[in-house]
């Protein structure tokens, strides 16, 4: 009998189908790794991960927490070359004239070149014309860069299906392209809300296109059906690292997260959550407002949990507080403009930020997903839209982040409390602390979340065997 189960594993190892996973961004490995989604395609099937920033370390990290056999392929992502990206520039320029994108103008509304395309365009003003050109240069660019001689090796592996983790990156568009041209199925996984507004268009045609929820997906139907994409399969799947936020916890791992946090017994606590340093360079000074109003109150302790694309350095002068506790990743590379973009997170970092959120009261964020992050607890938000102490200017201000395409829907929620100077800052905190949490918190938000309970991870998980079956 037990020969028998050995041999029976021994076949199904054998009959398992491979399947390549691109991951070139942080998110989308906790996305997939962190989420426990992994482990679920782990069992199923032969999984190898191409990466940018999981290396042998890591790859050996995930298999001993999970039990997995995962693989990693040896091999360098294609670079970008400077024609490509001028092609990646002009394309942006055009999808948001034609879409009228809001995100995009706000982003690049300083930079010359983008004011330069921006009047051509303008002076054109033809619809039709854009549209063509658009679909002209997308479909070059998904030509073009289905061929590479650097990419070859993957065809030894007769992967059955390729899983794109962030499909707006070009560097796994060129891969999914090169692997479609040799008939290799593929899929998305859009990691984030913002994506499909905030980074341009997707230079390669998936099988299935999976989102977070039917905002989503109306929206890449609305803007990839001028590119004759055929029968475009999109599917709401939710998000698989909210599932956590879903579960229940004991009092006993709500009490461990605050010891390991320094909270004192009986203390209220606020979490503060920063954004990347680029997008709001004023932040401190925010951070050091609510550090005042918290040293007045009494009986309040502050979290600071630090983006990895902050300056963790900016905090030190505050680490003296005994009533502050500040959280930054440990494992963030020591150098490097782009150290965030080759960060892998430590394993635990999901569960430690779902344990920082449960034990929070309220949560201060700056126009950034932490707001859902923090409403799927159950937990009151507070967006900051002011500058600190002095204004800024508009293409720098915290406020054109809420303009942001993405973002006007939620907005339009108003779950959370929108403070506009330090006054009512003070007055909100002072609200979310002492008013009764909301019952129907969770049902708010659902539309953004598809998903209220830990369904994310199953249901995007069937809907991938599905497609490869």
């Amino acid at each position: 009998m037990e020969a028998s189960g050995i041999a029976s594993g021994s076949l199904q190892q054998r009959t398992k189908k491979p399947i390549l996973i691109l991951i070139t961004n942080s998110y989308a490995a906790i996305n997939i790794i962190h989420s426990g989604l992994i482990k679920k395609l782990a069992v199923k099937y032969h999984v190898y991960l191409l990466s940018t920033m999981i290396r042998s370390a890591e790859v050996n990290q995930i298999n001993d927490q999970f039990g997995l056999d995962l693989k990693l392929v040896n091999l360098d992502l294609p670079c970008q070359p400077a024609w490509l990206a001028f092609l990646r520039k002009v394309e942006k320029a055009f999808f948001a004239e034609c879409f009228s994108i809001v995100t995009q103008k706000i982003k690049y509304q300083s930079r010359k070149e983008w004011q330069w395309m921006h009047k051509m365009l303008r002076l054109i003003n033809q619809k039709s014309f854009t549209k063509s050109i658009l679909k002209v240069i997308r479909q070059s660019i998904i030509f073009l860069t289905s061929f590479s001689i650097k990419l070859r090796p993957l065809l030894s592996f007769h992967f059955h299906g390729v899983i794109s983790s962030s499909p707006l990156d070009l560097r796994e568009n060129r891969i999914v392209n090169f692997l479609r041209r040799r008939h290799v199925k593929s899929l998305a996984m859009v990691i984030s809300w913002d994506n499909l507004t905030s980074k341009g268009v997707i230079n390669a045609d998936h099988d299935v296109t999976l989102v977070w929820n039917d905002f989503m997906k109306n929206e890449f139907l609305s803007f990839y059906s001028i590119f004759n994409v055929t029968e475009p399969k999109v599917i709401a799947t939710g998000i698989p690292r909210f599932d956590c936020y879903f579960q229940k916890t004991s009092e006993n791992q709500n009490a461990e997260a605050r010891k390991r946090c320094n909270v004192p017994s009986g203390n209220q606590v606020i979490l503060i959550a920063t954004s990347a340093l680029r997008h709001f360079p004023n932040q401190l000074e925010v951070i050091k407002d609510v550090l005042r109003f918290a040293k007045v109150e009494g009986n309040l302790h502050v979290i600071v949990r630090c983006h990895p694309a902050d300056n963790v350095d900016a905090y030190n002068q505050l680490s003296e507080e005994e009533f502050i506790s500040i959280w930054h990743p440990g494992n963030l590379p020591k150098s490097g403009d782009d150290r965030f973009y080759n960060w892998f997170p430590e394993l635990d970092f999901l569960d430690s930020l779902s344990q920082t959120l449960r034990i929070c009261d309220v949560c201060v964020q700056f126009a950034s997903t932490m707001k859902l992050d923090a409403a799927a607890c159950g937990k009151r938000v507070i967006s900051i839209a002011y500058d600190g102490n002095n204004p800024l200017p508009y293409h720098q201000s915290v406020k054109r982040l809420y303009d942001y395409n993405h973002q006007v829907p939620l907005n339009a929620l108003q779950f959370d409390e929108f403070v506009t100077s330090r006054d009512q800052l003070y007055t909100a905190l002072k609200a979310s602390l002492y008013k009764q949490k909301s019952q129907n918190a969770l049902s708010v938000i659902k539309p953004f979340t598809h998903f209220t309970d830990p369904k994310s991870v199953d249901f995007t998980f069937n809907t991938i065997a599905a497609w490869l079956n």
